[in-house]
């Protein structure tokens, strides 16, 4: 067998060491102990000499995190089964490549020595550990529920993981690297000398943020294995979402799978249903250039993976973080709403008004959406109020019956492609009288907020005024 050059060492303190003072030592036993570094302790700092008995195998090291920094991370594949081991490693490998348009030869998969595998990317700057397990926790989501085993994120400043190469104290086994596409074991130090890191820009655009309880809320039941946990909301993905919606096509290569899920979280968000939210998604995808899909990416996966994921975010009733923050309401803006005709379509016109100002100014609305927010059955009803506050000049059609040629071919009939709107009246006047209001205040207690008993009554008619405002005025 050839033996580890001076190189290869080299290269494992390039890809694999970011602090000297803290590591992990195994034992024959298998046990594994952290020594630190001090000024005041007899602990020896990190050092080649021990590298070289890591390759050696007379004792097997691991290594940490910078704390704050780290240039790897490495997915831990840990199951007592093997077959399954290796079916959740190929399958975390394939996810990588497919939904996270990774290039395969950026994924080094080694042998953890006893029936799993480690997952290993490297990048060309330090990125936040911070960073490197909100993609961890979005990984884990696309792989799916695990029925044995886990998958756990290395490294950290309190998590190490050993270093490839060495020997498995207790198995005896040769940490090799393997071919990430058959996990045969490549035999040779070698492997490691031609391990390039890749741009961290690859997996740090995520646009995806835990608040401090759904973060320990993810370590515990990661720890359990249940990968399905609600842990995951959207941070700045609204301004993600209007901006997709608004140029109607994915903004930049490369983001299929985190647009699908944004937009996912996003319908869920504005009260789509399943069906719905998959017909904008699908439109999106449709409409974005072929060159910004990796090679050999088609309609047919793109529909199979969002309909994956628009389940998995309903079942599991995933929302976008500030969906429900406070919105500033002006009075014109109120009169606007008052002057849209019927009870019905002042309160569409209302409902339109607060999609615009959570969603952006152009947005999506469905026929069946419309009903819910307005609560009636009745779709002539929605379809009636549409075309009056078209006809009152309160919006504006930016999409209308446009047909969808792809999913007609697929279902076998026409099928057209979700209306979108913009608001259509002038903006608010600087200065203009306004309130801040919560989610949970409805029309007529924003208009009473803004409007005394004489200016309602220039907008309501009188039955109307009687069965509905009545009541609400002091």
């Amino acid at each position: 067998m050839e033996q580890p050059t001076k190189s290869v060492i080299d290269k494992i303190n390039t890809l694999y060491i970011q602090t000297r003072s803290k590591y992990l030592v195994q034992f024959p036993e298998g046990k594994y102990i952290t020594l630190t570094y001090s000024a005041d302790n007899k602990v020896t700092k990190f050092n080649d000499s021990m590298l070289s008995t890591h390759l050696q195998g007379g004792l097997t090291y691991g290594t940490f995190s910078g704390g704050y920094f780290s240039k790897f991370m490495t997915f831990d594949v840990d199951c007592e089964n093997e077959s399954m081991s290796r079916w959740i490693t190929l399958r975390l490998v394939y996810v990588l490549v497919e939904e996270f348009e990774l290039n395969r030869s950026d994924i080094h998969v080694n042998m953890s020595g006893g029936k799993g595998y480690h997952v290993d990317l490297f990048f060309s700057e330090q990125v936040k550990v911070e960073e490197l397990r909100k993609f961890y926790q979005s990984v884990l989501i696309s792989v799916g529920e695990l029925s044995e085993g886990q998958i756990e994120f290395r490294p950290s400043w309190t998590q190490g993981v050993k270093l490839p190469l060495g020997i498995h104290q207790r198995t005896g086994n040769r940490c090799w690297f393997v071919d990430n596409e058959t996990l045969e074991p490549i035999e040779s130090y070698e492997y490691i000398l031609g391990i390039e890191p890749m741009p961290s820009e690859a997996i740090t655009d995520s646009n995806i943020d835990l608040t401090e309880e759904q973060k320990a809320e993810f370590e515990r039941v990661a720890s359990s294995t249940d990968i399905s946990v609600n842990a995951i909301d959207l941070s700045g993905a609204l301004q993600n979402a209007a901006m997709i919606i608004e140029t109607g096509r994915l903004t930049a290569s490369g983001t299929r799978h985190k647009t699908t899920y944004t937009l996912a979280c996003f319908g869920n968000s504005q009260g789509w249903e399943r069906e719905e939210a998959v017909d904008v998604i699908m439109d999106v995808l449709q409409n974005t250039p072929r060159e910004y899909f990796s090679e050999g990416s088609t309609p047919e996966y793109w529909l199979k993976e969002t309909n994956r994921l628009v389940d998995y975010v309903y079942d599991n009733d995933k929302t976008i973080m500030g969906t429900d923050r406070d919105l500033t309401i002006y009075k014109s803006e109120i009169l606007a709403v008052l002057n849209a005709g019927t009870f019905r379509q002042k309160q569409l016109a209302y409902a339109m008004l607060v999609t615009s100002k959570r969603f952006g100014n152009i947005f999506y609305l469905t026929i069946r959406t419309a009903m819910k927010m307005i609560g009636t059955n009745s779709r002539q009803t929605v379809q009636n109020a549409i075309k009056q506050l078209i006809d009152n000049g309160f919006i504006k059609y930016h999409r209308k019956s446009e047909i969808d040629k792809a999913r007609s071919r697929e279902v076998g009939h026409i099928y057209y492609k979700p209306s979108k709107f913009r608001l259509a009246f002038e903006e608010p006047d600087e200065g203009e009288e306004s309130v801040t209001v919560s989610k949970d205040k409805d029309m007529i207690e924003v208009a009473l907020m803004l409007c005394d008993e004489q200016e309602i009554r220039k907008y309501v008619k009188r039955r109307e005024f009687d069965n509905r405002w009545r009541d609400h005025v002091s």
